[in-house]
């Protein structure tokens, strides 16, 4: 065979040459095109509702979470604080204001008060958010395990939290309850999702009741506890008035200079204090000084300002020692002194009346309050403050009058009967509802006289003007036995069930699989 000329041979190994690199082209080709088909298809999956409704978030102990869960739990762990300081502290603005995150911001940008350590409010909302998941998906498998589904009532209020979600929903402008869900928790929420974790959470405080209604107690483990905390629930009944020990400016508009700086208004709080102490040699006398030291002051009631009725665990701490004090007897007084680091320095006056050891019995009632309502009542009218408020009273008493009247004319004298007059007449009232184990300091003192007379039975009605307040409108539900048991019960099964909690939670793990993509931000938080 004749040698291969140098020019063919070149032309061979060009075509070989082109041939490798169209292979080499066409292989990064298919590698980018496929590439480029996952970024679409990722792209496609995050930006759609299936990613957050279908990418497992967290695993606790096998029982598995969504993007979307965690978003609902987030929310709702923020609204369950949100409430609870709300409720608390609403009375302070201020302080209100310095327990919650500023929203303008973002949450992983705000440290939370108090923390030292580099916490967020961010933080602390998602461990708070896996604190609940932690605790719905153990209640939720051990329930599963024993066999009990939610209860009727539980599954009721799933409903009725749908329903009312989904009118907000259109008050609110919202085309449907889905984009209203979507604002509130995030994308990927929809009723589905919704739903989901509303019926996990009806299953969950389902199988939490039941062990708890599985808890009992002997009356002497009853009286075991009452007596070991009987600081904390006995109610102290008293009298207190303040002398402030604060600096005073002088009042410009006055011809005498009233000026004193904090040493001399401090040993005028004392003096005084001590000349209460020395006058108060029974309890009308303790009302008639106190009086006295404030005749200038116009309309005071003495009687009135100076009586507390307060449970143990409430009282101020500067007087709680003195009052909680296994020596005390009726009629005792004593001036107590601020502790000189004190925000309001001065002196009290106590007079000790008596230690209420709760052995009256609790009750439940459902009752409906109808406010007075100064529009029909023209001030102008009258010639005394003291006409005008009995004529404001008897409207209160006469539209009182007329909820009650429907229903005592009615043909259903049930409790279902009473609530659904007041509910019929809801535009009348203020607000009503049921209320259970109540004690006899729970409310305003003509209604406790009325609920907790011994006469009372199932099924009775009446109603009582409260001045400051309105008319009740009250149907008695039951006797619900001796407060003093019922607090110990509670607690023992409060006590128990928290401890059987924690142990059985234990074994619940939680594991943040996707923790990348745990929404922090949500739409309606954090900027």
């Amino acid at each position: 065979m004749s040698e291969m000329s140098p020019i063919k041979a070149a032309r061979i190994a060009e075509a070989d040459r082109e041939k490798k690199a169209r292979k080499k082209y066409t292989i990064t080709v298919s590698v980018i095109c496929a590439v480029l088909v996952v970024l679409v298809i990722f792209v496609a999956l995050f930006s759609s509702n299936l990613f957050y409704n279908t990418t497992t978030a967290v695993d606790i102990g096998g029982y598995k979470f969504t993007v979307t869960d965690f978003n609902f739990n987030y929310m709702s762990a923020y609204n369950s604080y949100y409430n609870s300081i709300y409720n608390m502290y609403s009375y302070y603005g201020d302080l209100v204001s310095a327990m919650l995150p500023d929203l303008s911001k973002p949450l992983s940008e705000q440290a939370y008060p108090g923390a030292d350590d580099g916490t967020t409010w961010a933080d602390y909302f998602e461990d708070a958010a896996l604190q609940r998941m932690q605790n719905v998906a153990m209640l939720c498998d051990q329930a599963e395990k024993a066999g009990i589904t939610a209860d009727e009532d539980e599954l009721a209020n799933v409903e009725a939290t749908i329903s009312s979600v989904r009118t907000q929903a259109q008050s609110n402008g919202f085309p449907d309850l889905n984009s209203y869900l979507a604002r509130m928790y995030g994308k990927g929420m929809t009723e589905k999702v919704y739903r989901r974790n509303l019926e996990r959470e009806a299953l969950a405080s389902t199988y939490s009741s039941h062990v708890q209604d599985g808890m009992t107690y002997t009356q002497e483990q009853k009286d075991a506890y009452y007596a070991e905390h009987k600081d904390e629930y006995d109610v102290i009944i008293y009298r207190t008035y303040f002398f402030s020990g604060a600096a005073v400016e002088d009042d410009e508009d006055t011809e005498e200079n009233e000026a004193l700086t904090a040493e001399e208004a401090m040993a005028k709080a004392e003096s005084n204090a001590n000349e209460l102490k020395s006058k108060a040699t029974s309890e009308q006398a303790y009302i008639d000084a106190v009086a006295e030291f404030n005749a200038d002051v116009e309309d005071y009631d003495a009687d009135a300002s100076t009586l507390s009725k307060v449970m143990g665990s409430n009282l101020n701490t500067v007087v709680s020692e003195w009052l909680l004090s296994a020596d005390r007897k009726a009629g005792d007084v004593e001036v107590i002194k601020t502790p000189d680091d004190s925000s309001a320095s001065g002196y009290y006056v106590l007079y000790f009346k008596e230690r209420d050891n709760n052995q009256f019995h609790a009750v439940s009632f459902y009752y409906g309050l109808v406010e007075p309502n100064e529009e029909n009542v023209s001030r102008d009218t009258f010639d005394t403050d003291e006409e005008y408020e009995e004529a404001l009273k008897q409207l209160t008493e006469l539209n009182a009058s007329t909820v009650l009247n429907e229903y005592e004319n009615g043909t259903d004298k049930t409790l279902e009967g009473f609530q659904k007059v007041m509910d019929d007449n809801a535009d009348m009232l203020a607000e009503s509802g049921p209320l259970n184990r109540v004690g006899i300091y729970d409310v305003p003192d003509e209604v406790s006289e009325w609920l907790h007379d011994s006469a009372r039975v199932a099924g009775d009605t009446t109603r009582v003007y409260v001045p400051d307040y309105g008319c009740f409108i009250l149907y008695f539900v039951s006797d619900d036995g001796v407060y003093a048991d019922l607090v110990a019960d509670t607690n023992l099964r409060d006590d128990d069930y928290h401890e059987w909690a924690d142990e059985t939670v234990a074994s619940y793990p939680i594991d943040t699989e996707w923790e990348m993509v745990l929404t922090k931000k949500l739409p309606s938080l954090g900027g």
